[in-house]
Order: structure tokens, then C-alpha cells, then sequence
């Protein structure tokens, strides 16, 4: 298995800095340079997305900002462009379509991206650049917590402390990825969901204004020579006039796009700027995808990301074809004993556009291994994947068995294409791991492959090796997560609302006994932030069959 992989990093470099240094590396057997500072590209796709159609005719200026689909400019801290673009963007989906929003906090994932208390993670410090999938696996693994729980002012031990108690209010279930060379593409995604994060090459000398417009008009930087800085994108202009560029930088017609910075509000206009249609770097596949966040889900305490993986996907999974591979069955193993099982949406990245997919629920057998018979197994939904990012199946009516199950994602193979599927899976940069997964035995399958269902460990062993030349021991996870809901009013969370929910509830009011903050969740069966009484009285009314 070839192994190619080229790492870049988005700096966010602040006006009047100095490139950051870069060093290149060989990546396995792929000589590619290695930059220093936040998007990870796989060789093997290095220009992902897919294209939009607008639905009618696209307006020559539009602006999130005019419209209020903004939250107001903030200044990043430490190289978080990243952060701030991501978070940015999807306070712009929420207010595109109504929903209230305010700042979701970037000092969160700048820890969350760093390497776990067990060594597992992102392998970086506070202060350093990041990589563009942090944001996307902090946002669809673990969700958006709102900066005013974890303000800047926290530091890493409080996030150690906090982090098992934090709760997110938005999790992000589909992400497109942009097919950036089209322009009407990226200007229907803006529409559509308020802001694009977009990546492009900064240098001080083709700012125009304190950086009020931009445009780079050197060719051929290589890797190692650019400088990456992340935004957001939330509208355009066709007649913005190419003389507002700096002199000596001015493209050749007007025309430019309007970006949301990170830099404050005394920079460029009020905290954006405008870069010209024709910059070299903006979009650019090297910074890895540009995307839009298309769908959001919110995150109400009796709601949980059932899933094994943790990161996102930092890989494609595209390892197995040939001819007589038309259909393969991926499956991972998730714990639904924990009470929330009631299955709303099943989640999972893919390249894979226009590949047909069946979604499953699959029993195990005695060792917990799923059961390839299919006509043991329960189809909870099927569609298109219509587009390359992460993908969101809607589930109805369907809650899991309390014990652990397999969630399968069959996916067919599209006409001149491979099948693939996100992965969770280590990468390497002069041979050593900058992100090193958590990936145990008996969290994901390969059905279709074999006779028999392959574990994806055994899997990276057969055919994979690690920098050092060693069998690959550490793998990989599918991306698959299921987003599930629980019974409301079932405080002793076993899955079902009874008698002894209310007496629990009953016997917390009286002061006879304690619940945990999960329990307070379930037993607040108005959700207005409060266990009365009058939440008894609701549980007590379901269970006589008087309300629904």
C-alpha cells in the first residue's frame, strides 16, 4: 500500500509577519515537500470537491455581512486561523437560516487539537500552526462550544479538567467540499450557507489599504514557499475595481471576493477584506479543501455522537478495487448501551460522488464481530453521495438494541471511480507521526472483501508499514458515527421510561437522593433548565397514556 501524503499548514500569519520556515520531507515513498503550518492533502486526491448549481441567476455582488449573517470580527490568538475561520462559518450557516448565533469558542479546538493526555492526537504545541482537518473533526466529532463556556483565557489544564464536562450545542453533520476552480460554485455555496472557508498564500508586499484588498501575482511558489492564512469567505463583488490593488499587484480585470478575518476589526475594513478573482494561492488544493458547512445539528443534552474515532477523517480509504469489486460493505462498531439509541443520523465522509449507498444496521455475533448474513440485518437508509465531504443519512424509527451493534455504510462503485470511505489513519512527515489516532481491534469491518468480515487492523498489518519499516500496528477507524437521541424522562437511563424514573425523580425533589448531570438532563422533561415537580407530573402522564 503506497502511502503519499503532503502536509501543509495554514499559519495565519499576522499583517507585517515573516513567512514561517519550511522545511521539506519525504513522506514515504512519496517525495513531497512538507510545509509548516494546517492543511493535510492526500497525494492520492490532491484536488477534492464537487460542484454546485446555482438555482437561479447568481447576483454580480452579494454579502453574508450586509445581510447579518455574520457574527461580529474577532483577533485570533496563537496561529488559529483555523479555528477562527471554521467557527466563523458555521456561526454563518446557523444565521443564513435563522437560527441564533454567537461566537463558538477557537481556544477549545486549539487544545482539542493537540496530542491527548495518552500521547494520541494532533502532535503540537499551543503556540504552533494547525492543520485545517482539526476544525472539521472537532466539529463533526465533537461539536461547537460556545465561547463564553471556554473563553481565551483558559489554558490547557482547564481544558483537561473541563473538557469531559463541556457541552457542545452544535455538532456539524455535512461539509461539502468545493470544487474552487468554479466560481459559481463557490459563490452558490456562499448563498446557500452564508460563508465558505477558503485558504490562500499571504505576503505583506501585495496588501493594498492595512489589507483592505489583496492579490498575489507571483507564480509558481512551491510548497515550502507559501505562507497559508485561513477565512472566511462570505461574498463577492464582480466590479470591485482591480485599481483598489496594491500598485505593481493589480490583476488584470475586476472583480474580487469578500473575506471575514481574524486579524480584528482595525485591519483592512472593519476586520475584512476583499481578494482579487484572480489571486494564484486562494483555493489552492495545497491548503487542502475549501468547503461549505451544509449541515448542522443541534446539540440539547439528550443527544450523543455514538462513534469510534474521534478526530475525523484525516485520510481517504480507497485502498481496495480491481474489476470485480463493484460494492463494499463498511462497518463500524458502536456502543449503544449507554441508553442513547434512538438513531437520527448516520455520518460519514466520502469521496466517493455519485457512488449509491445503503446504510444498515448489522448485529454481532457471540465475539462481537458483525454478522455478514444480510438478511439479518435492519436497512435504515439509502441515497446518492452527492457530493465529496461528509455525508448525513436521516434515520427514522429505528432504536438499537442496548448492547454494542454495527452501523454499515455499503457503498457501490460509481462509473470510473474507486469506492472510498474517510478513515481516521495515521499520518507521518519525515518519518515521524504528526497525528497519531486512537485505533483499537474490533471497531471497524470490511465486509465484501473477503470471505469473512475483515477487522481494519488486520487489515493496515497485511498490507501496510509504519515510518520505521514495522508492520502497521496503528491503523485505522472508518468514519461512521450515528447521532442518537434518548428517552426523555428516562433518568435512570436504561432505555426505557417507567415507574422507577418517576420515583427517582420523585425522591430528587424530596431531597432523598442525588442524580448526576445526566440524569438532571433526562428528568427536565420540559427542557426549560429546571427539575420540578411538574416534570414528574409530565413523565407520569406518559406513562398513564394520557399525553403522547
Amino acid at each position: 500500500m503506497k502511502r503519499k501524503i503532503l502536509a501543509f499548514l495554514l499559519a495565519g500569519a499576522m499583517l507585517g509577519a515573516v513567512s514561517l520556515p519550511a522545511q521539506a520531507a519525504e513522506l514515504d515513498a512519496a517525495a513531497l515537500g512538507a510545509h509548516t503550518d494546517a492543511a493535510v492533502v492526500a497525494a492520492d486526491y490532491p484536488a477534492v470537491g464537487s460542484q454546485l448549481t446555482p438555482s437561479g441567476e447568481l447576483p454580480s455582488y452579494y454579502s453574508s455581512r450586509d445581510l447579518g449573517y455574520t457574527t461580529p470580527v474577532r483577533q485570533q490568538r496563537y496561529n488559529t486561523c483555523w479555528a477562527y475561520s471554521s467557527t466563523a462559518s458555521l456561526e454563518s450557516r446557523l444565521l443564513r437560516y435563522g437560527e441564533n448565533a454567537s461566537h463558538f469558542s477557537t481556544m477549545f479546538m486549539n487544545y482539542w487539537g493537540m496530542p491527548d493526555e495518552n500521547g494520541k492526537g494532533w502532535q503540537r504545541i499551543v503556540s504552533a500552526p494547525g492543520y485545517p482537518y482539526i476544525a472539521l473533526g472537532s466539529l463533526t466529532s465533537f461539536g461547537a462550544v460556545p465561547d463564553e463556556s471556554f473563553p481565551d483565557t483558559k489554558n490547557y489544564a482547564d481544558y483537561l479538567s473541563e473538557k469531559d464536562s463541556l457541552r457542545p450545542t452544535h455538532s456539524v453533520n455535512s461539509v461539502i467540499y468545493l470544487e474552487t476552480s468554479d466560481s459559481d460554485t463557490v459563490k452558490t455555496a456562499i448563498m446557500d450557507y452564508g460563508a465558505v472557508v477558503g485558504n490562500f498564500h499571504y505576503d505583506n508586499s501585495c496588501a493594498a489599504g492595512n489589507c483592505f484588498a489583496y492579490y498575489c501575482d507571483t507564480p509558481g511558489l512551491m510548497t515550502y514557499q507559501l505562507n497559508g492564512h485561513a477565512v472566511s469567505v462570505v461574498g463577492w463583488d464582480d466590479s470591485f475595481s482591480r485599481l483598489n490593488f496594491v500598485s505593481g499587484h493589480r490583476p488584470a480585470g475586476n472583480g474580487a471576493w469578500l473575506c471575514k478575518n481574524s486579524w480584528g476589526e482595525s485591519s483592512g475594513e472593519d476586520g475584512y477584506f476583499w481578494i482579487s478573482y484572480e489571486d494564484y494561492y486562494l483555493f489552492d488544493s495545497r491548503f487542502g479543501p475549501s468547503y461549505a458547512i451544509s449541515g448542522v445539528s443541534a446539540m440539547d443534552g439528550l443527544n450523543k455522537i455514538q462513534q469510534n474515532e474521534i478526530y475525523g477523517a484525516s485520510y481517504e480509504f480507497d485502498y481496495i478495487g480491481g474489476k470485480k469489486i463493484q460494492q463494499l460493505s463498511f462497518v463500524n462498531v458502536l456502543d449503544f448501551s449507554n441508553a442513547y439509541c434512538d438513531i437520527d443520523k448516520v455520518i460519514f465522509e466520502s469521496t466517493c460522488e455519485g457512488a449509491p449507498y445503503t446504510i444498515y444496521y448489522v448485529p454481532l455475533d457471540e465475539n462481537d464481530v458483525p454478522i455478514d448474513d444480510m438478511s439479518q440485518w435492519v436497512q435504515l437508509a439509502q441515497g446518492t453521495v452527492g457530493y465529496q465531504g461528509y455525508i448525513s443519512a436521516d434515520v427514522s424509527g429505528f432504536k438499537a438494541p442496548l448492547k454494542k451493534g454495527g452501523v454499515c455504510v455499503q457503498l457501490q462503485k460509481p462509473a470510473g471511480k474507486k469506492i472510498s470511505i474517510g478513515t481516521q489513519e495515521w499520518l507521518s512527515s519525515d518519518g515521524n507521526l504528526f497525528f497519531n489516532p486512537q485505533n483499537d481491534r474490533g471497531t471497524s469491518y470490511i465486509l465484501g472483501y473477503k470471505s469473512q468480515p475483515v477487522d481494519l487492523m488486520d487489515f493496515y498489518y497485511d498490507y501496510s508499514t509504519t515510518p520505521d519499516g514495522n508492520p502497521d500496528t496503528v491503523g485505522g477507524t472508518f468514519v461512521i458515527k450515528a447521532l442518537c437521541r434518548g428517552v426523555p424522562g428516562d433518568v435512570d437511563r436504561d432505555g426505557e421510561l417507567t415507574i422507577a424514573d418517576v420515583t427517582l425523580s420523585q425522591r430528587y425533589q424530596a431531597e432523598m437522593s442525588k442524580l448526576t448531570d445526566e440524569q438532571l438532563r433526562f428528568a427536565d422533561f420540559d427542557n426549560d433548565g429546571e427539575v420540578l415537580i411538574t416534570d414528574c407530573t409530565l413523565i407520569q402522564r406518559v406513562l398513564a397514556e394520557i399525553d403522547e
